[in-house]
């Protein structure tokens, strides 16, 4: 007979103690560095007096134990790096080459870095969004706006349905949030 609460509480217990041993780790990295400095000064290497060498030390060893926390708490995120490709991967053509991917990277450039290009990238962002729409909410941007505004939020919706004039730069900000809450829908 399985205990109520098994599994959920055997995860989380591997959790808190995998953070355990993260945290153990970047105190014993602080402590080791902490301690490789008192002795540097002690045979000499470290030519101040005692507390500068204990605050440089100490700098280094926070220095340390956060690069050691940082590569303990991102360590299961990462994928293993491969320096061939696969067979399929050498079959499809690289985005590289993809010319609506060079335009599509170029008409985002210009729009958030340069001042005397309209904005190309507007259209294409509107599009996104009414397709999102159409395809996960069976609602079409341009015949049902208040139902497509209701859905998408206040933020969107503002930046779908006024296309800026002008030629001045977009704020990478606001595209960024436009392409986030898309993503979202």
């Amino acid at each position: 007979m399985i205990a109520k609460g098994g599994a959920g509480t055997r995860g989380s217990a591997v959790r808190s103690r995998s953070r355990w041993h993260r945290t153990r780790r970047a105190v014993l990295a602080f402590l080791c560095t902490v301690a490789a400095g008192v002795l540097l000064w002690f045979i000499n290497v470290l030519r101040f007096d005692l507390f500068t060498a204990l605050v440089i030390a100490l700098t280094v060893g926070a220095v340390v134990t956060l690069l050691t926390w940082v590569m303990a708490e991102e360590s299961p995120r990462l994928k293993a790096a491969y320096w061939f490709a696969t067979s399929r991967e050498e079959s499809v053509r690289p985005a590289a080459l993809d010319y609506r991917m060079l335009r599509l990277r170029r008409d985002l450039r210009d729009s958030t870095e340069r001042s005397d290009r309209t904005d190309e990238i507007h259209p294409v962002i509107r599009a996104l969004a009414a397709e999102r729409l159409l395809a996960h909410h069976d609602i079409d941007l341009d015949s049902a706006p208040e139902a497509a505004a209701e859905v998408m939020g206040p933020r969107l919706t503002a930046y779908v349905s006024h296309r800026p004039t002008g030629t001045g730069r977009r704020s990478k900000r606001d595209i960024d949030r436009a392409l986030d809450r898309i993503e979202e829908l």
